[in-house]
């Protein structure tokens, strides 16, 4: 019988992505359906495309230090879910890489197969992995050979590192291929004992536990062995239920990824590990969870009163209200909201009893103009201690700009890309820079009023800066542009993608001469 290819046909979960949340241009949902770039090479609206590339946002100022306890093996940084009709047993995978390809570094099928109703047994298994790789720069089919499993799915993930990436990688379509297995129940190693993989993952978590126990009891003879990531269990409620007897001394917890569209981790379970566990917690990190609704903000305002840092970017179960549960944390130096619904008195609570928040991402939030200005006023004069802050696709004005620069003086690095209500003729810009001498990223990609004035004006103010975004600007000439290299000397990054009066003559010459700046330009095939 031939295998089953079929394309995707829905994108239920993902980690981040360059589009908006109401748009349909380079967003993760574009990877549903059949290929319609390739073999066409370049930048098109119609892929699928992350938040990020490369190594520079780690070398920002936001940069996230790694847990020392991650394995070294996991270098994942983005994930798309893909949803197809017919669960197949899989064979093949098929990817339409369709700009800046080789970023790929694990694929998983989800084996729900073994799900036990009490201990939700729902498992990633993984089909392929590898590193990320320097491609030429072309599209491909990537058709890697894949690790035979024993049950049927139709559910994958892809993985991404982006750590080669010269810039945005694209993807336009994925074809799964597979074949209908037969019977509820799989062969094991041992011929003729048929076992439900639930049965296996038990004892992988009895085994695996043992080892956390094994490391809790290194705590009185190090104290700095407090952090796990939780990468290193298969997560479930039923996981989450027995670390709770051994993680009273925790400090850094990482569960970012663990509980999507297939969780099997309940709201309560967590809840109560955080009220056993939560008390010395200095970092916790929930990124794309879906458990995390307002009961577990509610419980980690209660239960975490150390708390430093903390991430719930992209868990589309809060809403907006639930943030105030935060303000009873008075120690809050990180706090990232991307993609979330924010609301404005619920933040401001927050941002009130934050004075030591040193970053702030607010990228893709769902806040209107007023509000977010109003957000801006009170992070002035409460959080005067900010160093970055992501404001990506935010509707602030140049009014919301001015109050927190006027406060907020050392602030190093802002990302201003898609701010749709920020215009360089109000002076903004100028304003903001002369304000902010320390800046070191700033990002105004796809602002098209940003102009020759701007740019001079940045050369001359901003000597530490190492990172500029001017994406899509058809306002800056090749004088402007060369002033800033020539005198912002810490230049390690430049975006002049789209800017109609750069030329590819241009961007060579300087490119042999400020090898250390690495200079962008992107482009349709």
């Amino acid at each position: 019988m031939e295998p089953l290819a079929q394309f995707a046909i829905e994108v239920p979960d993902f980690s981040s992505q360059y589009g908006s949340e109401t748009s349909i241009s380079y967003t993760a949902r574009n990877l549903a359906g059949k290929c319609n770039i390739y073999p066409a090479y370049g930048d098109f609206t119609q892929a699928c495309v992350f938040r990020t590339y490369g190594p520079w946002w780690k070398y920002a100022p936001s940069g996230k230090r790694k847990f020392k306890r991650t394995p070294p093996n996991f270098i994942s940084e983005d994930y798309i879910e893909l949803e197809f009709e017919y669960e197949v047993q899989p064979t093949k995978i098929e990817i339409w890489e369709t700009y800046n390809p080789g970023t790929i570094v694990r694929i998983l099928a989800c084996d729900s197969s073994g799900t036990d109703v009490d201990k939700g047994m729902a498992r990633w298994k993984v089909l392929w992995e590898g590193g990320p790789e320097r491609c030429p720069p072309e599209s491909r089919v990537f058709c890697p050979l894949l690790r035979h499993v024993q049950f049927q799915t139709k559910i994958i993930r892809l993985e991404f590192c982006h750590d080669l990436c010269d810039y945005y990688t694209e993807l336009d379509a994925v074809c799964l291929y597979g074949e209908e297995q037969q019977g509820q129940y799989v062969m094991s190693g041992l011929e003729g004992v048929t076992v439900g993989p639930h049965l296996t993952d038990i004892s992988e978590i009895d085994q695996r536990l043992r080892d956390v126990t094994l490391r809790e009891q290194e705590y009185n003879a190090n104290a700095n062995n407090t952090s796990m990531t939780i990468e290193e269990l298969p997560v479930n409620s039923f996981a989450i239920e027995c670390l709770l007897s051994r993680c009273h001394h925790l400090q850094h917890l990482n569960i970012s990824w663990c509980g999507g569209n297939q969780s099997t981790i309940s709201t309560s379970t967590f809840s109560r590990f955080l009220e056993a566990c939560g008390r010395d917690l200095l970092t916790l990190y929930m990124s794309s969870c879906k458990f995390v609704n307002g009961d577990v903000l509610k419980a980690v305002g209660k239960h975490c009163p150390k708390l430093r840092e903390l991430d719930v970017g992209s868990c589309q179960s809060l809403n907006g209200q639930s943030l105030s549960h935060l303000s009873k944390i008075h120690t809050l130096e990180r706090l990232n909201l991307y993609r979330l619904t924010v609301n404005k008195d619920s933040l401001i609570e927050v941002l009130q009893v934050s004075p030591n928040l040193k970053h702030l991402n607010l990228g893709s939030t769902r806040i209107n103009e007023q509000n977010i200005d109003h957000v801006m006023s009170v992070l002035g004069i409460h959080c005067k201690n900010l160093i970055s802050l992501d404001l990506w696709r935010s509707r602030v004005s140049e009014n919301g700009l001015s109050h927190m620069s006027d406060n907020c003086k050392y602030i190093e690095e802002l990302d201003l890309g898609w701010c749709v209500n920020l215009r360089s003729g109000t002076h903004c810009f100028i304003d903001l820079v002369k304000k902010c001498p320390n800046i070191k990223k700033l990002f105004l990609t796809a602002n098209r009023t940003i102009c020759n004035e701007d740019l001079v004006t940045f050369s001359k103010h901003c000597p530490m800066l190492e990172q500029l975004d001017i994406l899509g600007t058809g306002n800056v000439h090749v004088e402007s542009v060369y002033s800033v290299l020539t005198q912002c000397p810490k230049l390690i990054f430049l975006d002049v993608s789209f800017c109609a009066n750069v030329l590819v003559e241009n961007i060579g010459i300087w490119r042999t001469q400020f090898p250390r700046c690495s200079i962008k330009r992107s482009f349709q095939d």
